[in-house]
């Protein structure tokens, strides 16, 4: 009690707060209806990406009102508001069933490329397109409803998919024995662990083909194959091409 006599009186703003909501009233100045927001979240929510159109013009990328954020710069404004809205549409993607990594790494990006951004039609185009992206990924995570348990797994390969990942961990995850998580696996998926996996990594690999200069003897040792035989041979058993013929054929697209 003796220190905290010592300390400054706390600096309040009620004043300010006060003057500032009567400044707005006066002003006539309005934010977005809140009932539009909700609804776009909705769709976001359940990945209604065919719904999206009916909402954009009238949501937090409409034209109507969105607040200001900054008194000084329409643009850093703009892009302060559209860094809460993607806040907004990550959690709502969880909430929809997208994996928290995805759905925070992806929030991540477009926060990144918002700062990037020298126009405010360039900042509404950006913001539309992380609407669309998150919409598309609920929609296409919710496509087949899998078990908690399943789920978890599935999320944990798609997180650690660099990693050597084992039935064993899993099943210490999910407090299983490795032959009935096994089991349960394979009868949810249709494919057993291993199987899964490996298509998991493949599709990681035509990603790396398709938009890095990575030598194919690098992605397959990213993706823990145990040599290059082996890599192209998993991967032809799957796209029915070589890594090879796969990148030649994507650089002319």
């Amino acid at each position: 009690m003796q220190s905290n006599q010592t300390l400054k009186p706390i600096i309040r703003h009620e004043e300010n707060t006060t003057l500032e909501l009567s400044y707005a009233r006066k002003n006539d100045i309005v934010h977005t209806n809140l009932y539009y927001e909700k609804i776009l979240l909705d769709y976001v929510k359940n990945g209604h990406k065919e719904k999206l159109n009916e909402v954009l013009n009238y949501s937090i990328v409409g034209e109507a009102e969105l607040g200001v954020l900054s008194k000084r710069n329409k643009l850093r404004s703009l892009q302060n508001l559209m860094i809460t809205g993607i806040a907004l549409i990550c959690r709502a993607a969880i909430e929809g069933g997208l994996n928290e990594e995805t759905a925070f790494t992806l929030s991540d990006f477009y926060i990144q490329k918002l700062e990037e951004q020298s126009s405010l039609n360039d900042i509404l185009s950006l913001m539309e397109e992380a609407i669309y992206d998150y919409t598309n990924r609920v929609s296409h995570a919710n496509k087949v409803k899998y078990s908690a348990t399943t789920t978890t797994c599935i999320h944990f390969i798609e997180n650690h998919i660099y990693s050597d990942i084992t039935l064993e961990q899993l099943s210490d995850i999910c407090h299983l024995s490795p032959n009935y998580l096994s089991s349960l696996f394979k009868k949810e998926v249709g494919i057993s662990f291993s199987e899964y996996i490996q298509q998991q990594r493949i599709d990681e690999a035509k990603k790396l083909l398709t938009f890095t200069n990575y030598p194919i003897l690098d992605i397959g040792s990213l993706l823990n194959f145990t040599d290059q035989s082996y890599f192209i041979k998993v991967f032809k058993k799957i796209t029915g091409i070589t890594p090879k013929q796969f990148r030649n054929k994507h650089l002319h697209q």
